[in-house]
């Protein structure tokens, strides 16, 4: 429960710091690469609303694992890009994204790890591991994996 609760500050401040109610919204990417890295699908543009649809961000869906499952397979990796904030000077024109979060699905499994990235805190000090979450992933958010993946 600690961890949800910390899950959840982490977000809402994210949201908060990187402009998600701003009157120009952050648009974001969402990248999903099988296993092997073989395959990426990429969907551009996503406001945050489609996101908040695509991820299902509703916590009384999702169910927190106390311990992962060793034997457990990757499957997809998704990661979650957010518009960097414009400014008059851009020293990086081709990087404007930043990665925000990484969702990890399974084989055979209802298991997804979230990972929130550093880079979206804005601080080293925080260890991975309290950036890290096992969850048992809504069927809401599966079954938009697999209207994407189709």
């Amino acid at each position: 429960m600690i961890k949800r609760i910390y899950l959840l500050t982490i977000l809402l401040i994210v949201c908060l710091l990187t402009g998600c109610g701003n009157k120009t919204e952050k648009m974001c990417r969402i990248e999903i690469r099988n296993e092997n890295s073989t395959e990426v699908i990429t969907l551009e543009q996503q406001s945050w609303a489609d996101v908040y649809d695509f991820f299902d961000f509703d916590v009384d869906e999702w169910t927190e694992y106390e311990n992962f499952d060793e034997e457990l397979v990757s499957e997809y990796v998704i990661e979650l890009y957010q518009e960097k904030t414009h400014t008059r000077v851009q020293f990086d024109k081709e990087n404007t994204y930043e990665k925000i979060m990484e969702y990890t699905t399974y084989k055979d499994s209802d298991m997804v790890k979230v990972v929130i990235s550093k880079d979206a805190i804005k601080s080293g000090s925080v260890s991975e591991e309290y950036l890290t979450f096992y969850y048992k992933g809504s069927e809401q958010f599966f079954s938009a994996l697999n209207n994407v993946l189709k």
